[in-house]
C-alpha cells in the first residue's frame, strides 16, 4: 500500500528518487592503460635486448667477412623491424580488443542501468499517478457522502414537509400531534380544523396552478395569524390543521379562531388582483373531546364539515351529537357511488300552473333517491354529500337526459306545450363540456332548446360570475332558458339580472309562507314581481300551498306558481296520468295543504 505523509508529495521526492538510481556501485578494477603501456614497452625492451645481444654474437662467432657481416647486420635490422612490428601489432591488438570486450560489458552495463532507470522513473510515475487517482477517488468518497448526508437529511425534510408550503405536513403530525398535546398537559390544547370554502370550484375554474398559488397565501396568512401561539400543518389539499397547546381557557382558541376568520374578511391578491374567499373553522378540544391526535382531528372534521352545512365561513366547535350525523353523512356517501349503478335514483315532476291561462306549462324535475339500505333520502342531504363528492356531475347529465327524454314523451303524446326545468349545479357549469353536454342531450332526445331551461342559484353567480357568464349567453343563444332558483334568499344583484341572459325568476318558498301572515316580506315579493315584469322575465312563485298565497300572487300578476296546493312532486307514471286528466276536465279548484292531519 502507498504511505503517504497526509496525502502531501515532498517536493523533491522525484529529484531524491532519480539521484539514488544513478549512482554507480563500486566494481572491481578490470583494465589500466598504464599497466598495459608499461608491458608492451617492457616486452618490446627484452626482445629487442635479446635479438641484438645474441645475433651479434652470433654473427661474430660464425662469419669473419666484413661484408657478409655488413649484410646479415641489414637483414638483421629489418627482421627485427618486422618481427617488433608483428609483436608490437598482436599486443596492440590484443590490448584493443580486451579494451572492447570492456567497452561491451560496460555497454551493457550502462544500457542495463539506464533501462533500470528509466523502469523505475516510470514505476514511481505510476505510483504518483496511482495516488493522485486514489486522492481522486477518496476526494469523490467523501463528496458522495456529503452529497448521500445531505440527500438523507432532504428526505427526511421532504417525509414531513408540504412541498408546496414548507408547512409540516400529516405524517409530521400523527407523529408530533400527541406529544405537542400532551406537553401542555396541565392545560387544554385545541385542534382546528381549516378548510377554505369552494376551492374545488375555484380550482377547476382557474385550474390547479392558481389553486396551488392560492394555498400558499392561505398557508402564508395563517402563520402570521398563528405564530407563536400554536403549530400550523398543511393536511392535504385546502385543509391545514392548527394545534394550540397550553391552552388555559377556551376564550383563548375563540379569539385565535376569531382572528383567524376575521383575517379571511380581506381579499388575496393572486395574479395583480383581489380574490375574496373564505373558510370553514371546526374546533375539537383536549381532553373533552378525545385523547389522542386521531380522535381529535375527527371530531374537528366532523365540526368543520357542519360548519359549512350552516352556510360557510363559520366557526363550530364539536359536541358529541355530531357524530351520529357525521356517521349518517358517510353513511350516504358510501351509499350514493353505487345508487346510480343499481338504478335507486328516480325523478319526479312538479307541475307549474300559468296562471293567466290556469293550465300547466311547465314541469319541474326533482330528483329522488329510495335507497334499498336507508330508505327514503331526503334532497337536502344527499346533493349536497353529491357535490362534495363531485358525483353530482355524472349524476346530473343522468337527471338532464331523463327529463328531456320523458318531455320528449309527452310531446309524442300531444302535450307540445309543456317545458322542462332541470336544475344545474356550480360544479355542472364550471366543466368545459357542459354547454356540448347540454346541446348533445337535446339532440339525442330529438327535443327543442325552447323547451329546456335551466335553473341555477344565486350562489352560483355570486361564487363564479366570470366563468358561468359566458357558458349562459352561449346557451340562451341556443334558445335555452335560464332560470334563476330562490330568488332573494342569497346575495342578489341587479347588476346579475341586467348583465346575464336570466329568463326565469323563481320566488323562493320562504318569501310565500310570509304571505298569509302580512309581513312587510309581501313588500319585497311585490318588488321582486315588479323587477321581472320589467326586464321581461317570467315569475314564478314556488312553494303555494294556501288559496289565500295564490289569491295575493293572482292580484300581483305573478305569471306561474308550483306548490302542494295544486300537486306535490309526483312520479313520471302519475304527472303524465295527471296531466292527462286535467288536459281533459282542466285543473278544478285547488284545495289549501292541510298539515297535522
Amino acid at each position: 500500500m502507498l504511505q503517504r505523509d497526509k496525502g502531501k508529495r515532498t517536493p523533491d521526492a522525484g529529484n531524491t528518487l532519480h539521484k539514488r538510481t544513478l549512482r554507480k556501485p563500486p566494481t572491481k578494477q578490470t583494465f589500466s592503460p598504464l599497466r598495459s603501456s608499461i608491458r608492451i614497452s617492457g616486452i618490446y625492451f627484452v626482445v629487442g635486448c635479446l635479438w641484438i645481444l645474441l645475433t651479434d654474437r652470433a654473427v661474430s662467432a660464425f662469419i669473419s667477412n666484413s661484408k657478409w657481416v655488413t649484410l646479415i647486420h641489414m637483414i638483421k635490422g629489418w627482421l627485427f623491424v618486422s618481427m617488433t612490428a608483428a609483436l608490437i601489432f598482436f599486443l596492440i591488438l590484443g590490448t584493443v580488443n580486451r579494451i572492447k570486450r570492456i567497452e561491451n560489458k560496460l555497454g551493457v552495463a550502462y544500457i542495463d542501468k539506464v533501462y533500470a532507470h528509466e523502469s523505475l522513473e516510470s514505476a514511481y510515475e505510476e505510483i504518483i499517478a496511482t495516488e493522485d487517482e486514489l486522492r481522486q477517488q477518496y476526494d469523490q468518497l467523501i463528496e458522495n457522502q456529503r452529497k448521500l448526508t445531505e440527500s438523507e437529511e432532504k428526505m427526511f425534510y421532504l417525509a414531513y414537509h408540504d412541498v408546496l408550503t414548507g408547512l409540516p405536513n400529516k405524517m409530521a403530525l400523527y407523529e408530533n400531534g400527541t406529544n405537542t398535546i400532551l406537553a401542555g398537559s396541565d392545560n387544554s390544547a385545541a385542534l382546528m380544523f381549516v378548510d377554505i370554502d369552494n376551492f374545488k370550484y375555484i380550482n377547476d375554474t382557474m385550474g390547479h396552478g392558481f389553486g396551488d398559488r392560492l394555498i400558499a397565501k392561505v398557508s402564508d396568512r395563517l402563520l402570521s395569524i398563528v405564530a407563536n401561539k400554536g403549530d400550523v400543518y398543511r393536511f392535504g389539499g385546502d385543509e391545514f390543521i392548527i394545534l394550540l397547546h397550553s391552552i388555559e381557557n377556551t376564550e383563548e382558541i375563540s379569539k385565535v379562531a376569531d382572528c383567524i376568520l376575521a383575517s379571511f374578511k380581506e381579499p388575496v391578491e393572486m395574479d395583480n388582483s383581489l380574490l375574496h374567499i373564505s373558510i370553514s373553522i371546526g374546533i375539537s378540544i383536549y381532553p373533552e373531546h378525545g385523547n389522542d391526535i386521531m380522535e381529535l382531528i375527527k371530531r374537528a372534521d366532523i365540526a368543520m364539515h357542519r360548519a359549512k352545512e350552516a352556510g360557510k365561513g363559520k366557526i363550530v366547535v364539536f359536541d358529541h351529537p355530531m357524530n351520529d350525523t357525521f356517521a349518517e353523512r358517510m353513511n350516504i356517501e358510501k351509499q350514493l357511488y353505487s345508487a346510480m349503478a343499481r338504478n335507486e335514483f328516480e325523478l319526479f315532476y312538479q307541475p307549474q300552473v300559468d296562471l293567466a291561462l290556469n293550465k300547466v306549462t311547465g314541469l319541474e324535475a326533482l330528483l329522488r333517491w329510495n335507497s334499498p339500505e336507508l330508505g327514503f333520502v331526503s334532497p337536502l342531504k344527499f346533493i349536497k354529500i353529491a357535490e362534495d363528492s363531485h358525483l353530482i356531475i355524472p349524476l346530473g347529465a343522468w337527471v338532464l337526459r331523463t327529463a328531456c327524454t320523458f318531455l320528449k314523451s309527452l310531446h309524442d303524446q300531444g302535450l307540445q306545450h309543456l317545458t322542462i326545468s332541470v336544475n344545474i349545479s356550480m360544479l355542472q357549469l364550471l366543466q368545459t363540456d357542459f354547454n356540448e353536454l347540454v346541446l348533445d342531450t337535446l339532440r339525442t332526445c330529438g327535443l327543442k332548446p325552447d323547451y329546456l331551461e335551466l335553473e341555477i342559484t344565486e350562489s352560483i353567480l355570486v361564487e363564479s360570475y366570470d366563468h358561468v357568464s359566458s357558458r349562459l349567453n352561449e346557451l340562451r343563444g341556443h334558445n335555452i332558458r335560464i332560470a334563476l332558483d330562490d330568488f332573494g334568499t342569497g346575495y342578489s344583484s341587479l347588476s346579475y339580472l341586467t348583465h346575464l341572459p336570466i329568463s326565469t325568476l323563481k320566488i323562493d318558498k320562504s318569501f310565500i309562507d310570509s304571505i298569509h301572515a302580512g309581513t312587510h316580506q309581501t313588500a319585497l315579493i311585490e318588488q321582486i314581481i315588479i323587477i321581472g315584469k320589467r326586464m321581461n322575465m317570467c315569475v314564478v312563485a314556488e312553494g303555494v300551498e294556501q288559496t289565500v298565497q295564490l289569491e295575493y300572487l293572482q292580484e300581483q300578476n305573478c305569471d306561474k306558481i308550483q306548490g302542494y296546493l295544486f300537486s306535490k312532486p309526483k312520479s313520471a307514471q302519475d304527472v303524465k296520468k295527471l296531466l292527462t286528466e286535467w288536459e281533459n276536465t282542466g285543473i278544478g279548484t285547488p284545495r289549501d295543504v292541510q298539515y297535522g292531519t
